[in-house]
Order: structure tokens, then sequence, then C-alpha cells
């Protein structure tokens, strides 16, 4: 194993490891592109230290006009079917009986059946194969129709019935991921289409300005990030606590944010960035219960909950 494939890899676990329930039988929404495929290869390899089952799912978005896009979802509904048998796991696919126009109509019609889908297999948790540079792009499509901050949130490692195993990930690491692993995929021949806002960001603009500006996709991408609000629940009463699952499906940045505002709320003005990553790190551990002294607080952690109450 490379170091890259390692970091990779490293990476989702250490995000799974970070969720204080984490979920045991996930629905694997696979395309058939590099995305979904190098995903689902992770999950697949790493299930049993994680104690997940996975089954898979792919959404035919039906007829089109263009023969190129029809023989596209043929055989990208082919290979993954094929995937999924030499994974021996089990396999559904839904096909839309109509042509859809619009991205927005593929997006309703994948959601639906996708969440059906799972119902019916009994899964905790869709994955959806969401990088880095989709919640980029995402954020700065939002910012140019008039979002405000709020609109910044758009993705989270695990939100409700929605997991997102590779949103710290860049599209270049996943794409040198699948060519160490000789992984076999299907280029959506769209995607090349400069038509939809997204392509164009993604296919001229971003590659533009990383090129006049080396650097400053990552740069951009943090500073979203560090833009992005984060829910508290701890306004009116500081020391009830904050809720565990807060920290769940946000970046490392929002949890150190969400720490260092609740260290704030408790009228602590001493503390360091090592006093968040320790207190961050104390709730990563497995251990259900456990408590410590730090600036002058005694933490209490339960599987709900951290609080505090003065020493």
């Amino acid at each position: 194993m490379s170091r890259q494939d390692l970091a990779l890899e490293q990476h989702v676990l250490r995000e799974f490891k970070g969720l204080p329930n984490s979920p045991r039988r996930i629905l694997l929404a696979i395309s058939g592109g590099v995305d979904s495929i190098v995903m689902g290869e992770i999950l697949a390899k790493w299930k049993q230290g994680l104690g997940i089952e996975l089954a898979v799912a792919h959404v035919h978005h039906g007829p089109a006009a263009d023969s190129e896009q029809e023989q596209f979802r043929i055989f990208a509904k082919a290979l993954v079917r094929k995937w999924a048998k030499d994974h021996h796991f089990q396999f559904a696919a839904v096909t839309a009986k109509f042509e859809m126009k619009s991205e927005d109509q593929f997006r309703v019609f994948r959601e639906r059946e996708l969440e059906r889908l799972r119902k019916l297999l009994n899964c905790d948790v869709i994955a959806f194969a969401h990088h880095q540079d989709d919640l980029l792009e995402t954020r700065l499509i939002r910012l140019i129709r008039g979002s405000g901050a709020q609109g910044l949130r758009s993705m989270s490692f695990l939100l409700g019935k929605k997991l997102r195993p590779l949103l710290g990930v860049s599209s270049a690491d996943i794409r040198k991921y699948a060519k160490l692993k000789s992984l076999h995929w299907i280029e959506d021949p769209s995607n090349q289409k400069e038509v939809a806002l997204r392509n164009w960001l993604r296919g001229e603009w971003l590659p533009s300005l990383e090129k006049k500006r080396p650097g400053s996709l990552g740069a951009l991408s943090r500073s979203l990030e560090m833009l992005s609000p984060v829910n508290t629940d701890f306004d009116l009463a500081p020391y009830v606590g904050l809720r565990r699952e807060s920290f769940s499906g946000v970046s490392l940045p929002q949890q150190k944010e969400l720490l260092a505002r609740y260290l704030k709320a408790l009228g602590l003005r001493s503390y360091a960035q090592t006093h968040v990553e320790e207190i961050l790190k104390r709730l990563g551990t497995r251990r259900k219960h456990s408590s410590f002294e730090m600036l002058g607080v005694c933490f209490n952690i339960s599987p709900e909950f951290l609080w505090a109450s003065r020493v």
C-alpha cells in the first residue's frame, strides 16, 4: 500500500471514528463514476474494521435524446451491477420511465428513489460520493445566487440519512487513488458540457484561478469553511452542555469553532488552541463516560453530552 492510498483511507476512517453513533448498514449510491467507485472501494475494504454492512443502489436517469448520453446510462448501470456482484453486495436499481430535462429533476428523482431503496433494503443511511470540490462549487453557486452565510453550510459528513465519506477529499486525490488502484469507472459525457454553471466553474473558472494563483482553491475552500455557520445549543444555559451529535457531520475547523464558542459561553478567556484540541481528542475516544479538569473547570463526557461545572 502506498502512502497516498493510506492517507485517503485514513481520512475516511477518522471521520467515521468521530461519529458518536456510527451507522451500521449503509446503502452506497454508486453512479459508476470515479468518485462513487472510490467511495465504494474504500468502504468495502474497511467494512469489517468499521463494523458496517453495505448494499448498493444505482439510479438510471431514463431515456435521453442524446444517444451518447443514453449509451452512457446503460453502460453505467451494467458497470455498477457487476461491481456489486464482484463484491458480493446486495444490489438494487431504479430506472426513470420518462426523459428528464434539468438537474433539479434528476436530483429530486434520485433522492426520492434512493430513500425508497434505503427503506426497502433496511439501511440506516445513504452514502453519497460528494467531495471537497463539490462542496466548494455548491457554496460558490449559492453565493452567486445571493445566499447568505447560512447557505455556506450546504453539505455535512453525516446529516440525517445522508452520509458523505469523501467530503474532505479533493477530486484530484480521488482520481490519483483510482489510478493507483487500477479501478474501473465510466465518465459522464454531460460533465464536459459547460452550459451548466457548475460545469463551467469546474471546467473553466476554478482551474483558471488555480493556474493564476496556485493554492487558491485550497485557500478558498478553507475560507468558506471558516465562514460557514455552526449550530450551537447552549446559548441560554451554557452549563447544560453541548450535544455530542453537534460535532457529527461537520469539519474539524467547524468542530473547533463550536467548542471555542462553548468555552467563551462558559466565561473562559485564557484557553489556547491546544486546550481545544485536547478536548476534541477526548471526545473522539470510545469511552462512554469520562471527566477531566482543565482551565479551572471540570469537563464531563457522556454518550450524549459534553458539559462543564466549576471545580
